[in-house]
């Protein structure tokens, strides 16, 4: 008898039956990282923007998630994000700078479905499409001369988006992820399979995959 009392106040809290506080929007800083990945049969190479091997460019992301969910837990997900990528690796010290960057807007569009584990706990599965536009990257160096690689120069005229071994602004990704939400903190992982081709390689197609780990701020409320 106690085992079927326990059993009916687990129901009530996780499921939405008005017991369960849930969460639609939140705000967001987390620490991204993407590389691009070309198969060329017999060999599989990833490499950073830069096509050292093995390498991944790494930066910050902060924005703002919203999940809209009904009662029976199936929702959707979006929001707007800016992120920030920085690198001081050798590539960069070799062209004659101290650092690169590069800005980047980046919009999810995803399917989602809600588990309430508790009234203040829930675990969220999501997938669908994303969109990362990269606006613009630029060298830096400490007496703050800049090149940005946005516009052509005569010596260094491949240098920019989508032109010679740079890829392109649009990358358009088929991602998967969870989030894990106690009381009013969320921690969020998403990993972004590139379905854009960025050309990098003569007659091989070159993915760039992303892989984001954030902790969010939620606003929480009562279901009905």
């Amino acid at each position: 008898m106690l085992y079927a009392e326990n059993v009916c106040s687990a129901q009530e809290l996780t499921l939405f039956t008005g017991k369960h506080q849930d969460s639609w929007v939140s705000l967001s800083l987390g620490y991204v990282n993407k590389y691009w990945q070309t198969d060329f049969g017999n060999q599989t190479v990833k490499e950073n923007i830069w096509g050292e091997e093995g390498k991944k460019i790494h930066g910050i992301q902060v924005g703002l998630h919203v999940s809209p969910c009904l009662p029976m837990g199936l929702g959707a997900h979006s929001g707007l994000f800016y992120e920030l990528y920085l690198s001081e690796t050798k590539a960069v010290k070799d062209a004659g700078y101290d650092e690169f960057r590069e800005h980047n807007l980046y919009m999810p569009l995803h399917a989602l479905y809600r588990f309430p584990l508790a009234r203040e706990a829930s675990i969220s599965l999501f997938g669908g499409l994303g969109f990362n536009w990269a606006m613009w990257g630029t060298y830096n160096n400490k007496y703050r001369d800049k090149y940005s690689y946005e516009k052509k120069s005569h010596i260094e005229e491949w240098h920019h988006y989508g032109n010679g071994e740079w890829p392109r602004h649009l990358n358009v990704q088929w991602e998967i992820g969870c989030c894990v939400r106690i009381k009013i903190i969320q921690v969020r992982f998403t990993y972004s399979r590139g379905l854009t081709d960025h050309k990098l390689y003569t007659g091989y197609k070159t993915q760039q995959n992303k892989i984001g780990i954030s902790v969010e701020l939620a606003a929480t409320k009562d279901t009905k």
